[in-house]
């Protein structure tokens, strides 16, 4: 198990990474907002619940260190969060403030709560602050959708969970009970995708979607038949990439029967076997270390993902363009070629780093052949295979 200090540590090194990433990108607001499920709020069954993105303690610091103004936004449930109703909370706009009401209900000891640990009335009023004012602010479209130069703005997505879940405590019907559930989150999670990448396109957007894979329980990948699909979906979008999960333990000590144990008791270690209890989410150093992972996955693609979707907006734009305001030049190949030249080579040349700029041509290279017939038909194929070749042999 790794330890305490060296997750910190990574942590820390990570957050000032991703601090000289937003300074050198002219980045001076970075706005991260937590989405989906109970992974994305934070919560455990029988360790502490936590927002997922508040358990990150020095990316505060280290951004006002750079000059870095920092907004963590949560749009996420511990129940009641299949992808469905999370597409319904995009598509029907709703506020932070709703959402956050929704959490302190559920974990506020109520007939419809949630068992939690850890959580006293001062926390929930330091969390969820919005739920106990009266104005109802920041819905999350203005969150999500709102672009400028200076703003990098990331939707960090966990989800795919939900109605798989819904199905095994909720008394779901027998057939119901294995993939059925799975297949169904991940129709309104494309949904959810379709529909911020539409923003991106058409009102001129930027946003960043890091879809999270799910815990891997013990190692044992049983949660791949979910992360599998992820990872493909992901790359059929301009502005998504997948982040890995961690591993984890699946049987933790309960964290209120650990507090009731003396010392000597804590270091018995069949009365810690005795307190065991199955978790499907994280512990405290788990969710400490899957935000390295998310804060790693930024790191490492926030240039790639941005000339991503600069490249998606604008060739889809002149694929439109040529279908309906300038059919002449179809034909004419060496000015689409130019134009779609041009275009690419812009945002390649803004990737500081040829480990990039290597990944932004290979997942170009596959988004553009996957989506020529239906987004950029106009282009022409052999103009988009001829460009991207072209681009790339540049580069060397």
């Amino acid at each position: 198990m790794e330890k305490l200090d060296n997750v910190i540590s990574r942590q820390e090194k990570l957050n000032e990474e991703l601090a000289i990433i937003c300074r050198d990108n002219g980045i001076t607001n970075l706005r991260l907002t937590s989405i989906g499920n109970s992974i994305a709020s934070g919560y455990s069954w029988f360790r502490t619940t936590k927002p997922l993105l508040l358990r990150n303690k020095s990316l505060e610091k280290i951004m006002k260190a750079y000059d870095i103004n920092l907004e963590l936004h949560q749009y996420a449930r511990a129940q009641n969060n299949n992808d469905e109703h999370i597409f319904s909370w995009l598509s029907s706009n709703k506020t932070e403030s709703e959402i956050q009401k929704m959490n302190v209900n559920d974990y506020s000891g109520g007939r419809t709560s949630m068992p939690s640990n850890g959580l006293t009335e001062e926390d929930l009023k330091k969390y969820y602050p919005l739920a106990f004012q009266s104005s109802l602010e920041n819905p999350i479209q203005d969150i999500i959708f709102e672009s400028d130069e200076s703003l990098a703005n990331i939707v960090i997505y966990n989800g795919a969970t939900g109605s798989f879940l819904d199905n095994v405590t909720r008394n779901g019907k027998i057939p119901q009970m294995l993939t059925y559930g799975i297949k169904r989150d991940i129709k309104s999670l494309e949904a959810t995708l379709k529909f911020i990448q539409e923003q991106n396109r058409s009102k001129g957007s930027d946003t960043q979607v890091y879809l999270c894979g799910a815990p891997d329980f013990l190692g044992l990948h049983i949660t791949e038949i979910i992360n599998h699909k992820l990872k493909r979906i992901a790359k059929e979008y301009a502005n998504v990439i997948y982040v890995k999960p961690v591993k984890s333990k699946f049987l933790y000590p309960s964290y209120e029967e650990e507090q009731k144990l003396s010392l000597e008791e804590n270091q018995n270690l069949l009365k810690r076997l005795l307190m065991l209890r199955p978790d499907i989410h994280y512990d405290e150093i788990e969710y400490l270390k899957f935000n390295n992972n998310i804060i790693a996955s930024i790191n490492d693609n926030y240039q790639v993902l941005r000339a991503m979707i600069n490249v998606d907006r604008n060739l889809f734009s002149l694929s439109s363009k040529l279908e309906l305001e300038e059919q002449d030049k179809i034909d004419n190949k060496e000015i689409v070629d130019e134009l779609v030249v041009d275009i690419i080579s812009k945002e390649n040349s803004r990737i500081d780093s040829k480990i990039h700029q290597d990944f932004f041509r290979e997942r170009l290279d596959y988004y553009l052949n996957e989506r020529e017939p239906y987004d950029f038909y106009y282009l022409g194929k052999k103009t988009i295979d001829k460009v991207t070749e072209e681009v790339r042999s540049k580069s060397k």
